[in-house]
């Protein structure tokens, strides 16, 4: 039997209109009259035909996502409300990886383009990556030089934080591991970090004590680790990696070595997963927002689709600075 949209709708006892905001999500339907259309739906059989609705919307109804990789948590959990919210909409996610390459993220722009998706959703390597003339792109986590819709996490008031607990626990020799330097994150990070322990240190007369090494790596356990070696033989009172991936190498580098975190050195980081919370005595952090990071992306992007104008071109989420027992006072 080829169950109708209307069917449905008698079944629920409501309009055609009703049911099929109902159904797709789009539009004012109120929860009981939308469970009893669903309900309805469910009951009948009746399963929308995708095809049939792209051709008319003249849309494929897909976002694409385009991430270093699946495996960070940093993007793991964005995708995750992402796809959510989109789904609410009847949208579904693509997703692509790039591993921080450039060509890689080339094919994958490429790629996204030639299945035709709506939209993307991109965390840039490439400052200048390409897309075509009014296609709809956001980028999350990171910004290009296009001056394209963002949702970045508030790093600057963050990162502000972070150093004002490590001034305040008495550390003035500090050492730094940020991403590579072509990466907006890592370029904020390290500016938002390193002037507010500038000004903060002018401000309460210890800037001539203050010292501080800053090392470039790539964004990944082996980059925190070899990053680690231009500290080991000169070793700072606290090292702060600004990326979990890095904080992973640093901590295989400080074992190996025998240094005792916080016995031997403090440590302090940026970055969200369930480790740092348990991990010896709790690693002090400042973690980002990454679900609310995804839902404002799905907001942009959802706009965007529905040619509204966005009400704020970029968007900068709050995070949180999580004091833990890595960071005692000296």
């Amino acid at each position: 039997m080829n169950v109708k949209l209307t069917d449905a709708a008698r079944e629920a006892g409501v309009g055609y209109g009703t049911a099929s905001r109902a159904i797709s999500g789009r539009g004012s339907v109120d929860a009981a009259t939308r469970d009893k259309v669903l309900a309805a739906a469910e009951k009948l059989g009746y399963r929308t035909n995708a095809m049939a609705r792209a051709l008319r919307e003249n849309k494929t109804r897909t976002v694409g996502l385009i991430v270093p990789g699946i495996i960070n948590k940093f993007y793991t959990e964005s995708a995750t409300v992402l796809q959510d919210e989109l789904d609410k909409s009847g949208y579904q996610l693509v997703v692509s990886t790039t591993g921080n390459d450039a060509e890689k993220e080339r094919r994958a722009i490429e790629s996204m383009l030639n299945r035709q998706v709506d939209a993307v959703v991109h965390a840039p390597v490439n400052p200048q990556a390409k897309f075509p003339k009014g296609f709809k792109v956001v980028e999350l986590n990171r910004r290009s030089d296009l001056n394209r819709p963002t949702v970045t996490s508030d790093d600057a008031t963050g990162l502000k934080e972070l150093a004002l607990h490590i001034l305040d626990q008495g550390y003035r020799d500090i050492g730094i591991i940020v991403g590579p330097a072509e990466l907006s994150t890592a370029r904020d990070r390290k500016a938002g970090f390193i002037n507010a322990l500038e000004t903060e240190a002018t401000q309460r007369g210890i800037r001539e004590e203050l010292r501080f090494r800053v090392v470039h790596s790539r964004y990944s356990p082996t980059g925190g680790y070899e990053a680690f070696a231009e500290f080991r033989n000169d070793l700072p009172q606290i090292v702060v990696p600004l990326s979990t991936q890095l904080t992973l190498g640093v901590l295989k580098a400080t074992q190996e070595n025998g240094i005792k975190i916080s016995d031997d050195l403090a440590l302090a980081c940026y970055g969200v997963a369930e480790w740092l919370a348990v991990w010896g005595p709790g690693i002090t952090v400042f973690a980002p927002d990454l679900p609310a990071m995804g839902a404002a992306a799905a907001t942009q992007v959802l706009t965007l689709l529905d040619a509204a104008p966005l009400p704020e071109n970029h968007l900068s989420i709050p995070g949180q600075l999580i004091v833990r027992g890595t960071t005692p006072k000296v």
